[in-house]
């Protein structure tokens, strides 16, 4: 009778969590579909596509390795001084590394600069950390629409220098081959930066305030107590939102296309990979050899992320 009631009691349990595994596995299949629909799949058939020639009109021919070798060597020709029109593939590598170069430590410090505002709560720190979060929750479409008026040659941003610096000048920073990556990167940070600072807010909350008032005791003024105590604390949050700034700017495409054009600007001064890809899959008709510049993009940019994270991504583990 013991073992009949232990065995029952057994399988009321195990029984309970079977439905409850089946339940999770319902409720999350939604978003495992989605995943593997728009990620793995795509991933796998943009593979697949990299080795055939095909024009989304008559039947795709397998090539082989032929669309990697005229990559590679769009690369090359792009490293030995080609001609900008003939290597837009190297020019949206160079452009796109220029841009993560500029955007990604400035909206990391930024953000941590905010949050450390927020967090030490002085006198209207969260009336200054709303107005800025508003750009966090716009369309990044609209933000590039707007800026697009200010970065021309009579607009906020050359006034604004102006005034600062006497004797800047008037350019058009959109038809600037110069200015261009540099006026996305402002419009990046300025847009993305108060999505870090609400990560660094948390991470800076999460710091045990025994710590900190222990330092206080023994002498450690605002700033010491910041760089000493609460920055080693956050390390892991930070080396997480490099890595993310990373990704996000190397996948940049939606300012590139509004404030440079489907055609990357002037001599492709704001062409990307994202964007370039794009053209050559839906504007050249070319989904096999786009296919390619983007399975290469991957796997050089994913070398160096992974370095960084062996590296310095011992926290995130």
């Amino acid at each position: 009778m013991r073992n009949r009631k232990n065995f029952s009691f057994y399988s009321f349990f195990t029984c309970k969590k079977k439905y409850e595994f089946i339940e999770g596995m319902l409720l999350i299949l939604p978003a495992i579909t989605v995943l593997f629909i728009f990620g793995y799949f795509s991933f796998i058939y943009a593979f697949y596509l990299s080795f055939l020639k095909w024009n989304y009109i008559t039947d795709p021919v397998f090539v082989g390795i032929e669309n990697y070798v005229r990559a590679i060597d769009e690369l090359v020709k792009g490293i030995s001084g080609a001609p900008w029109y003939e290597v837009p593939f190297f020019m949206g590598i160079r452009n796109t590394l220029i841009y993560t170069i500029i955007v990604v430590p400035i909206q990391t410090m930024l953000a941590i600069v905010l949050a450390a505002i927020v967090s030490s709560r002085i006198k209207g720190s969260s009336v200054f950390m709303t107005s800025y979060l508003l750009p966090g929750f716009t369309c990044s479409v609209i933000i590039a629409l707007i800026f697009i008026y200010f970065f021309g040659q009579r607009g906020f941003i050359n006034y604004l220098l102006n005034q600062i610096m006497p004797g800047f000048g008037y350019p058009d920073w959109l038809y600037s081959k110069n200015l261009v990556i540099p006026a996305m990167a402002i419009v990046a940070i300025w847009g993305t930066s108060s999505n870090l600072a609400i990560l660094f807010i948390a991470s800076m909350q999460a710091v045990p305030r025994d710590i900190i008032e222990q330092a206080r005791l023994d002498g450690a003024g605002p700033i010491r107590r910041f760089i000493h105590v609460i920055l080693p604390m956050i390390k892991p949050t930070i080396v997480y939102a490099i890595i993310v700034g990373m990704i996000g700017a190397l996948q940049m495409f939606d300012l590139s296309f509004v404030m440079a054009g489907p055609q990357g600007g002037v001599e492709y001064s704001g062409m990307t990979v994202v964007l370039d890809i794009y053209r050559t899959a839906f504007l050249q008709l070319n989904p096999g050899y786009a296919s390619a510049k983007a399975v290469l993009f991957f796997v050089l940019m994913y070398i160096p992320t992974l370095i960084f994270l062996r590296k310095h991504g011992g926290g995130l583990k």
